[in-house]
């Protein structure tokens, strides 16, 4: 065993957990490496002993809006070698900021913005940007799929994207979530 790798099984028994309070709960953030050293997950627990919540309860604060709003303009203003040169960093730090929002209010939030939609709009017109925005989407909603927290908010979801869920249902049950972004930048 090189010296490396005992340092790397270290971190693994001694993981790093981080708690964070948003409307009154603590979410701890638990970060994992793998065997390479490279930061792997960083996963959400909720509290154990809450009930669920409504989709009006699911956190999404005004200064999380305020994210939101930054990264989508920013990543459908600039070309890719401006991003990479100028805003990689600081779009990545928000881009893990805004990760412990439940994905259907990440999107929901973008959706019900005509000036934003526009910008997903050009994002998705580079394949470039369209890849690296719905790989990190793509994750977040099977994380959320597999423990079942999609289809109890769908019909919420689907109110403040003003489309029926009859309309957004099939994307859901295909887990298409290209094809669910690309409807609702078309609709």
């Amino acid at each position: 065993m090189l010296p490396m790798d005992a340092d790397i099984q270290n971190i693994e028994k001694n993981q790093i957990t981080h708690e964070k309070t948003i409307y009154n709960q603590n979410i701890k953030y638990h970060l994992a490496f793998s065997k390479a050293g490279i930061l792997s997950a960083i996963i959400k627990f909720p509290p154990k002993d809450t009930k669920p919540m409504t989709y009006q309860e699911l956190p999404r604060t005004f200064e999380d809006e305020s994210k939101i709003d930054d990264l989508i303009v920013t990543l459908g203003v600039h070309g890719k070698i401006a991003l990479l040169l100028n805003h990689e960093r600081r779009l990545r730090k928000m881009g893990d900021e805004l990760r412990y929002i439940h994905p259907f209010k990440f999107v929901g939030y973008i959706f019900s913005k005509p000036r934003l939609k526009e910008h997903m709009a050009s994002i998705f017109d580079d394949y470039f940007k369209r890849t690296n925005f719905v790989k990190d989407y793509a994750q977040t909603m099977d994380i959320y799929d597999l423990r079942n927290k999609l289809v109890i908010y769908l019909d919420d979801f689907s109110n403040e994207v003003g489309v029926s869920v009859d309309k957004i249902k099939p994307y859901i049950d295909n887990k298409d979530w290209e094809g669910l972004l690309r409807f609702l930048i078309s609709y």
